[in-house]
């Protein structure tokens, strides 16, 4: 009701008042109250007190707004006529509003102020979910500029596959660096990025390639005591949803998914292989839409609870990055095995894949993790980017019928979402390692597409209050300290290719 609210009043600008908008708004984020973490929302927020629980109390006051306002705000087409309905109900609710409000701060009085009332119904967290897609996901580079430019920095982000490696690097500090993770961005080569099969695997899934990610990334992701990052060392919370493939399911499948060693029977370890779609990269990522059925797999979230909060970065993103028989991952940290055991006992799986099968833009999961506490408040705007959909474009054409499985899953996954940024034109899904020209292009096109959604999330992320007495200031981030190493020591450290041969040999793998 209030992102259809925000809508049309930004469609038909003048019907309300600033101030009517405001107190629906406010009228509509009381009624949903249930539980919430006093302290946590608005400017400045702290954890550390616990939740409150007031659903209960509110069930009927809910009921009775959300019966008010379905008429105008679920049912009226016409924008104009919708708006002056819910003025109307405004007007009749407005003084029981008030009355509600204040018996909710003196029956707990001892437990938030009337003003942590108000913070945690006007101050939305921005929640920022990034979908899977392979090289198409090199747009959300651009996104995420537009978005910083806007003063929109995210509050919490969410990933699948490269939504999580582009998640974790602008989580891994604040303020964000953009323009010199746009930099090191332009570093990354097939060479680096991908290496020959893995000849055992523990935690993986078989693969053509092995991902080497966390070899990559290695020096962004340490901290200057030498430690690798944690997904509690991020500036941003963050988490990365990976897949877990069912062992009933994992017992059905072929051997060659099951036994690496198999490979070496084909001879596929040998050094100096290219880089390409070929027959057995082409059939592998079409045998991957198998995988695509909850039956299959089952998403499993890391980052933000007990058992998986100390799992490594680079660990995260690269098993959410591990398209099933094509690319293959295994940490390479000995603190990671008992971890990642007891991830895969805990969810009673036999391997862990890109978390873009069971959820590619897990805006669902996302909401979940709010409602479940993950940042305290309970206010949320969620934005959703998704680079992997249908495209009529010869270069993503032979994928579509993986797109069109993908998107099925956004059935489920829509109603959760405020707005989602399908982005196109994009970089084809295959190309992992783009030309440095071809990364300002993706960051262009991310950079105009995200453009059009800034107005929606200003507009729900505009601060309400209820009582003109209080403060109406925006919220104000407060920087956490980062333990991620300067951005200039990372870029030093890449050494570029020095002539035209190291150029062609980065097309290859060794």
């Amino acid at each position: 009701m209030e992102n259809r609210l925000v809508r049309l009043n930004l469609a038909n600008p003048g019907v309300l008042s600033a101030e009517q908008l405001r107190k629906l708004r406010y009228l509509i984020n009381f009624a949903k109250l249930s539980d919430f973490e006093p302290g946590a929302a608005g400017p400045g927020g702290t954890r550390g007190r616990g939740d409150v629980s007031v659903g209960a109390e509110q069930a009927a006051w809910q009921l009775r707004v959300a019966d008010a306002l379905h008429g105008p705000l679920r049912e009226e087409k016409h924008g104009v006529t919708a708006l002056r309905a819910a003025s109307a109900v405004l007007g009749t609710l407005a003084d029981d509003q008030d009355v509600q409000r204040r018996a909710l701060a003196e029956r707990h009085a001892s437990r938030f102020s009337p003003a942590e009332l108000d913070a945690e119904v006007g101050h939305k967290k921005l929640v920022t979910v990034l979908g899977g897609g392979g090289g198409a996901g090199f747009v959300y580079i651009g996104g995420m500029q537009r978005l910083l430019e806007a003063g929109q920095v995210p509050d919490y982000l969410v990933g699948s596959s490269i939504g999580s490696v582009m998640g974790s690097v602008m989580a891994r500090s604040l303020p964000v660096p953009i323009e010199e993770y746009v930099a090191w961005a332009k570093t990354v080569s097939y060479r680096s990025i991908l290496g020959p099969e893995q000849l055992r695997r523990r935690h993986g899934l078989t693969g053509v390639f092995s991902l080497r990610f966390d070899l990559f990334a290695e020096a962004l992701f340490t901290r200057p005591d030498g430690e690798q990052m944690r997904m509690t060392d991020l500036a941003i919370p963050f988490d990365a949803v990976v897949a877990g493939v069912r062992r009933q399911s994992f017992a059905a499948l072929p051997a060659k998914f099951r036994h690496q060693e198999l490979a070496v029977l084909k001879l596929r370890t040998l050094p100096f292989l290219p880089i390409g779609v070929g027959p057995e990269v082409a059939a592998r990522l079409w045998q991957a839409a198998a995988f695509i059925d909850s039956r299959v797999v089952k998403a499993i979230v890391v980052g933000g609870d007990d058992l998986t909060r100390n799992v490594n970065v680079v660990d995260a993103a690269s098993f959410s990055s591990a398209i099933p028989g094509v690319l293959h991952h295994e940490t390479r940290d000995p603190q990671m095995l008992p971890i990642l055991d007891e991830v895969m006992a805990a969810n009673d799986v036999a391997a862990i894949v890109d978390g873009g099968t069971a959820s590619n833009v897990p805006v669902e999961l996302a909401w979940k993790r709010i409602r479940d506490g993950r940042l305290g408040t309970r206010n949320a705007c969620y934005l959703a980017f998704d680079c992997f959909h249908p495209q009529w474009d010869p270069r993503h054409l032979w994928l579509a019928p993986i797109a069109q499985a993908i998107q099925l899953q956004m059935v489920r996954n829509l109603p959760y979402s405020d707005h989602i940024v399908r982005f196109s034109p994009t970089l084809s899904p295959v190309n992992l390692a783009p030309s440095r020209a071809s990364i300002d292009r993706a960051c262009s096109w991310g950079h105009k597409r995200v453009d059009k959604a800034i107005p929606i999330t200003s507009a729900l992320l505009q601060p309400i209050w209820w009582d003109e007495a209080a403060t109406a200031d925006p919220p104000r981030r407060v920087a956490a300290a980062s333990v991620a190493s300067p951005m200039s020591e990372v870029l030093s450290a890449v050494a570029p290719p020095r002539n035209k041969f190291e150029r062609w040999r980065n097309r290859y793998i060794t």
